[in-house]
């Protein structure tokens, strides 16, 4: 059996959520025992780009037969999809707006993202070379939008910006960041800068993924408990009696979901039926209890919203007359930061792709892609996006090569968004809690503790060291300090990443052999 390469799938956060190992597969993550995978190298951690891959036959690298794709199967694999990613858009719009001040609005907030999420995928599914693509909203810069977003909050009110000025002043705003985002990655990709954005080290990455994971974490037990925590010093609003009742449900569903994951090995259906589970389990305790959902609302596990407006309406706080303009150059330094970071994470993306394809891909191409995504997400009031390359490795394994399958899963999200009821209403916080807790658990889990067995002490340390220094710094600063980190070790003569080899079965020769050119690293 030919030896093959995954990305491990530590690297990006959606793998969880949705990423399928089909049992029959050929390819083993590189998580497993037998595979070590190099964090960085001596040029700050850049992918290496001389690989090479063993070309399958031209009938199953072809990916131009969209005919050969019944149209049924798209509908299938669309909805399949669209129960995997649709409820994690919402929880992304909770992180967004997780401020106290959003609480009233996050019905609203919530379909901003999802229509964002559907914006990306009909870009992705119009300009990607993969017939097959999925790109939705996307963690890696969920973190700079939500810092950007509280910070903004704190701005306007201390300016006495009434509650119409702030909406509009975010809103638009985020939106605004996005687009400038998009129209970044555009040029990184149309002057083939697409080597550069690989040079942060991927060591800081990975504590920056770890961070990711606390963050929605804390996010989903704010969300939960009905508190506005935002950091670590203020975890003592979570140790009441009523706030632990609420978020207990979430916690140890997140958990328990995490590890029905693991050990099937992320079935695509496994997350669908926890989530069918969730609910049924919610409305069923209320049914035993004589309990109404009017009952549920008042005492917290359902959130209380203003009502939500018709569809028609969801783009009505974009009021461009509102907008406090002067507060929005004050993120520059957080939109630099995310420029980087957004940049780095796509082209990972694109990595895993291509590895799983055993076939090259021009990645400024697909950087522009990404960032025309984002210009046109910015555009309709949306968030930041990328590659969902779980999902995406998903239906390329289902035998998709058809962009019917995209469409229609842009198509399916939008119709929750027109539906004439608020759906929200009657979804339980820790509905969302639990998925936010699975990000958490598998995120912390995967880059804080099991990546120790894959890296040397040195990289572990830098894992470890950026992580606490974005707790202490911030986003933008705690980045550039764990890069600091990373050049002092290296300076000092540690292993960071150096000279290392991607181990196949004990026989990097015999990978060699076999299609795959492994360099003197290959770092994901």
């Amino acid at each position: 059996q030919k030896s093959r390469l995954q990305v491990d799938s530590s690297d990006r956060e959606d793998k969880t959520y949705g990423a399928v190992e089909m049992e029959d597969s050929p390819a083993k993550p590189v998580s497993s025992p037998d595979k070590m995978i190099s964090f960085g190298d001596d040029d700050g951690g850049k992918l290496e780009e001389e690989h090479t891959f063993e070309m399958e036959s031209e009938e199953e690298t072809e990916l131009d037969g969209e005919e050969s794709t019944p149209p049924l199967l798209s509908v299938l694999y669309a909805l399949v999809n669209c129960s995997i990613v649709l409820p994690v858009m919402f929880s992304f719009g909770s992180i967004i707006y997780h401020d106290d001040f959003f609480r009233p609005y996050l019905a609203v907030m919530m379909k901003l993202t999802v229509v964002s999420g559907a914006v990306h995928q009909i870009v992705f599914s119009t300009l990607s070379s993969l017939p097959f693509a999925v790109g939705q909203v996307q963690d890696a810069g969920l973190i700079f939008l939500s810092a950007m977003a509280t910070d903004l909050v704190q701005r306007l009110k201390s300016i006495g910006a009434d509650d119409e000025a702030i909406l509009a002043t975010l809103t638009i705003g985020l939106s605004a960041y996005t687009a400038v985002m998009g129209a970044a990655l555009v040029l990184v990709g149309k002057f083939e800068l697409a080597s550069y954005c690989q040079l942060l080290p991927t060591s800081v990455v990975g504590g920056y993924l770890a961070y990711i994971g606390f963050y929605c974490g804390q996010a989903g037990l704010a969300l939960m408990a009905l508190k506005d925590v935002g950091g670590i010093a203020q975890w003592y609003k979570f140790f009441d009696w009523e706030a632990l009742k609420l978020l207990a449900p979430g916690v140890v569903g997140g958990c328990a979901i995490y590890y029905s994951l693991r050990k099937t090995r992320g079935h695509m259906a496994v997350l669908p039926g926890s989530i069918i589970l969730l609910m049924v389990i919610f409305y069923v305790v209320l049914w035993i209890t004589g309990t109404s959902v009017e009952e549920a609302t008042e005492y917290g596990w359902i959130n209380k919203a203003q009502e939500t407006p018709s569809w028609i309406h969801t783009w009505d706080f974009l009021k461009p007359s509102k907008v406090v303009w002067s507060v929005l150059p004050s993120q520059i330094v957080t939109q630099l930061a995310m420029i980087g970071v957004v940049s780095l994470s796509s082209s990972l993306d694109i990595a895993a792709i291509e590895i799983e394809m055993k076939r090259p891909l021009d990645y400024n191409h697909e950087l522009k892609t990404v960032g025309i995504s984002n210009i046109v997400s910015g555009l309709t009031g949306g968030y930041t996006g990328s590659y969902i390359f779980s999902q995406t490795i998903f239906s390329l394994r289902s035998g998709i090569k058809s962009r019917l399958m995209g469409y229609l899963l842009s198509f399916f999200m939008l119709v929750t968004i027109v539906l004439p009821i608020n759906i929200l209403a009657y979804i339980p916080n820790f509905f969302f809690g639990s998925l936010l807790m699975l990000i958490c658990v598998d995120l912390m889990f995967e880059w804080l503790i099991e990546v120790g067995e894959k890296v040397t002490p040195a990289e572990h340390v830098v894992v470890l060291s950026t992580f606490v220094l974005l707790q202490l710094l911030g986003v933008e600063f705690g980045i550039l300090a764990g890069v600091g980190v990373y050049i002092v070790m290296k300076k000092m003569g540690y292993n960071v990443g150096k000279e290392e080899e991607i181990e196949d079965e004990g026989k990097v020769e015999d990978s060699k052999k076999n299609g795959i050119k492994v360099g003197e690293e290959f770092s994901c």
